[in-house]
């Protein structure tokens, strides 16, 4: 069914948007995540971002043409879907919806904020918790960007938001002065509560009326994870480069460069405009641009505590972050909704540590685990009946190969995942996985590039587990799990040898696959590792 991408509110005054530019045409592939259009609001331009994977179906208000807060603008769905009839522009509204729509198909690229609530009798305006994505209800506040007090300009950063994925910030839609702060570091609010309070420009900070108290750290498990948004920002607080080009960048942006003394016109940006956003500053930072080092400060001397001074430790708890609720949201859900089987043998890997040891000698990068997710994907490519994942009453063959990397984080765990793995060479491999995998680490990855995928590969042979099995990633129907390459006493032509052996264990989806095709798969997956000359045609 057409899913209709609406005109989002971006800011408590928003009555309607203009749409700048299509980036999509009619009958274009979409991504989740990905950007359709660019959107001239009363603040800023932003991109809007789809929140699900098809084709763009039709578009209802063109370019230079503006469409109420609500109103559908375009549709999106499956390639060939058809448009129910009457699919046009909802009539102009009076005023914005107080909370988000239902079910919204696309996001932008700074926070959805919901309308905000009247000014208070002492003539403040409530900053409100935005609403990221349509599932999202409640958020934690990681750090505030400005102290009570502060002046404010609109589209100034307040404070860092986290979500699942990665960490967005609250931005200001008024010029004022920063009079409360209801929701403090580390805590938890829901979605469209008031979290601050701004005096507006030219108001007096009258005393407040008392807010509700703090909310308290929100422990029930968090929805589906949605797909985070870039930052974005407006170009009136643009740093100025050298020559007099104005740089266009967001204030996290901006603050994050000045703390570790990058050079911003420098930087690439890939946000709407060409604004550099958060994400870019962190990439250019891991291509090695670095701050000039600072004078280590002389530690201060630590006086030896005496016997009687010391307390046994006290349990200390602390909430759960957003990545690992919606973790145990997801698992929960998965292990006894998804009936798992469980297919296991070991693999000879001389031969694949042999070629790993002559690429070294060659200074080539290549992991052993860069092996297995090559012949993971040859494998997939062919045996493709296990290339499928389950969407309602539909099976769907994927038409390519994407290989998931699991990627423990302190938060949690993520999935990069490897494009097209199957065609890619073992050095190609090697250097997108190390790229993903400290992206990752550093909540800096988009959307695309962790979500979909064919199969998922998890690997704890580095932390010496020698067997395991693992949950399936929906909605992919299978997931490897590696354990460690140890040398092992076997029997080889009546003989007792030792071999380097490895145990992997396949988790299939045995609604849609059966133990067959789990056994085909895995041992030609045997077959590759065994002889890896083959994984280089």
């Amino acid at each position: 069914m057409a899913t209709p991408i609406q005109m989002p509110s971006l800011s408590p005054t928003m009555t309607e948007g203009k749409i700048v530019k299509w980036l999509k045409k009619v009958g274009d592939k979409v991504s989740s995540g990905e950007a359709l259009a660019e959107l001239e609001t009363d603040k800023s331009n932003l991109e809007i971002e789809a929140y699900d994977d098809g084709y763009l179906l039709q578009i209802l208000v063109g370019e230079d043409q503006s469409a109420p807060v609500g109103a559908p603008i375009a549709y999106i769905g499956a390639q060939g879907e058809k448009v129910a009839a009457g699919g046009a522009p909802a009539p102009k509204a009076a005023a914005p919806a107080p909370a988000p729509t239902p079910a919204p198909a696309a996001k932008v690229e700074a926070p959805v904020a919901p309308a905000a609530a009247p000014a208070t009798g002492g003539g403040r305006i409530a900053i409100q918790l935005p609403s990221l994505s349509p599932t999202m209800t409640e958020g934690k506040i990681v750090k505030w960007l400005k102290k009570v007090g502060d002046k404010v300009t609109s589209g100034e950063a307040l404070a860092e938001l986290e979500t699942d994925k990665s960490n967005l910030e609250i931005e200001a839609y008024d010029d004022g002065t920063l009079a409360e702060i209801v929701v403090g570091e580390n805590q938890s609010a829901p979605v469209g509560s008031p979290i601050a309070y701004l005096t507006p420009k030219g108001g007096k900070a009258a005393a407040a009326p008392t807010p509700a108290a703090a909310p308290k750290p929100v422990e029930a498990a968090a929805p589906k994870p949605p797909a985070p948004a870039a930052q974005a920002t407006s170009a009136a607080s643009a740093p100025v480069a050298s020559g007099g080009r104005r740089v266009r960048a967001s204030p996290l942006a901006k603050k994050i460069a000045k703390d570790r003394g990058l050079d911003i016109a420098q930087v690439q940006g890939s946000g709407p405009s060409g604004r550099v956003v958060k994400r870019d500053i962190e990439e250019a930072l891991a291509r090695g641009v670095r701050a000039p080092a600072a004078a280590p400060s002389a530690p201060a001397a630590r006086k030896a505590p005496s016997a009687a001074t010391v307390a046994r430790p006290e349990a200390r708890s602390e909430p759960l972050s957003s990545m690992r609720k919606v973790i145990a949201q997801r698992m929960t859900e998965v292990k006894p909704g998804v009936p798992h089987f469980y297919l296991t043998l070991e693999v000879e890997m001389d031969a694949a540590v042999k070629v790993r040891e002559e690429a070294k000698a060659m200074e080539l990068k290549v992991s052993v685990n860069d092996l297995i997710v090559k012949a993971v994907a040859m494998a997939v490519r062919r045996y493709p009946k296990i290339n499928v994942s389950l969407q309602g009453d539909q099976v769907v063959h994927h038409g390519s190969v994407d290989v998931g990397i699991a990627v423990a984080l302190e938060q949690g765990l993520i999935t990069p995942v490897i494009r097209d793995a199957d065609t890619k060479g073992l050095q190609a491999i090697s250097t997108e996985v190390r790229e993903l995998a400290e992206r990752a680490r550093k909540r800096a990855l988009k959307p695309e590039e962790y979500t979909g995928g064919s199969i998922t590969v998890s690997n704890l042979g580095m932390y010496g587990i020698d067997q395991f099995v693992a949950i399936i990633n929906p909605p992919q129907a299978s997931i490897l799990a590696v354990g460690a390459v140890a040398d092992k006493v076997v029997a080889r032509d009546g003989q007792m040898v030792i071999r380097k052996m490895m145990t992997a264990t396949l988790s299939c989806d045995h609604r849609i696959i059966d133990g067959a095709i789990g056994a085909e798969f895995l041992r030609e997956l045997r077959g590759l590792l065994e002889h890896p000359t083959r994984l280089l045609f």
